[in-house]
């Protein structure tokens, strides 16, 4: 797996498989069932810990840093989001031991701690699909990538089980602050195109939205580009967050973006923003306020 044997609670720069150069890599071992209660989602399955998209505004690192998983600690707490990703050496065999037919029916979210179809994942990802799917569980599949694309012939076997659910921020320039390394938005947005054009069951998310700033002064009329090209990508529902305020997340915001941003409020007009953009485009849409 990777050429991971021997490297079990090891760390080692970037340059494995899909891991950016820059990023510090470990090895640890994952507890079977895969499958395992979130308070977030109801069932998760999480394969890894961290995520090398290294989106600042996410909220995961405060949780990783609030409960770290046991021998990675030194890992996260020196080294800043996006910066590592620990990846289980006996996740085949955590597969293989999942009894999936547990949650026959349930509907599982993959993932809620790291992107599933992260370069380094991938291959994973389709492997626990295969074992899922035909077991009968309903997956939600969370995802920045595009490297799903490759599995679509899979999932049209199993329509009714799986809805493929893209994040999408912004169309703006800001992108390149708060998405450095996942694909840029029309890509993702035309991969699910190409996946609803195939008869698959698509959402998104337009997450986070910020307040104005250089990057993105005019933020309605961006909400109104997404809002727009979800709508010809035929998806289905579409869920919008503000920032979820958690750890530093805010600092590192400002620091990218060079201002304050200011919150005070936001989230009650970013919901009106966004149901009013995806409303012109006769959109379904979900918000979910800051929690």
């Amino acid at each position: 797996m990777y050429g991971c044997s021997g490297l079990a609670g090891g760390t080692q720069g970037g340059g494995a498989a899909g891991v950016p150069n820059d990023v510090k890599l470990r090895w640890y071992r994952i507890r079977p069932p895969l499958v395992k209660r979130s308070g977030i989602t109801g069932w998760a399955i999480n394969f890894a810990v961290g995520c090398t998209h290294a989106c600042p505004f996410c909220y995961v690192d405060a949780i990783n840093r609030r409960y770290p998983r046991r021998g990675l600690e030194d890992l996260i707490t020196s080294t800043g989001w996006g910066g590592y990703l620990a990846v289980p050496t006996n996740i085949l065999e955590a597969i293989k031991e999942t009894p999936w037919w547990r949650w026959r029916g349930r509907e599982v979210f993959m993932s809620s701690a790291h992107d599933p179809y992260l370069p380094a994942l991938a291959r994973w990802a389709r492997e626990i699909l295969r074992r899922a799917l035909p077991a009968g569980l309903r997956i939600i599949l969370h995802t920045r990538s595009i490297l799903y694309k490759r599995d679509l012939r899979m999932f049209e076997q199993y329509r009714d089980r799986i809805r493929i659910h893209a994040s999408v921020a912004t169309m703006s320039r800001l992108h390149r602050i708060i998405e450095p390394r996942a694909p840029p938005p029309r890509v993702r947005v035309r991969v699910l195109a190409e996946a609803s054009s195939r008869g698959l069951s698509t959402g998104a998310s337009i997450s986070p939205i910020l307040p104005p700033n250089k990057y993105n002064p005019d933020v309605y009329n961006d909400l109104l580009a997404v809002a727009e090209a979800l709508a010809e990508a035929g998806v289905e529902v579409v869920y919008g967050e503000s920032l979820h305020k958690r750890g530093d997340n805010v600092m590192r915001l400002s620091s990218l973006l060079g201002t304050d941003l200011n919150l005070r409020g936001w989230d009650r007009h970013a919901e009106k923003l966004f149901y009013r953009a995806i409303g012109e485009y006769g959109l379904r849409g979900v918000w979910i306020p800051e929690w």
